[in-house]
């Protein structure tokens, strides 16, 4: 995943907090830019944890 404002690659970017659900967790992320992006992390089996992200608007 990359940032919707700056292009950056989400994986290069500032973990402000992560947090457990009945899904699996939350992730609040900080890019270079400033935007914050939200990511839900539910495991994925043998295949790894899948990743789907949204941007929080401020």
């Amino acid at each position: 995943m990359r940032c919707a404002q700056c292009g950056w690659p989400s994986d290069e970017t500032e973990v402000l907090s992560t947090h457990p659900t009945s899904q699996g967790w939350v992730r609040y992320r900080r890019c270079v830019c400033g935007r914050v992006a939200i990511e839900v992390v539910t495991p994925g089996g043998a295949g790894g944890p899948q990743v789907a992200g949204a941007d929080a608007r401020q």
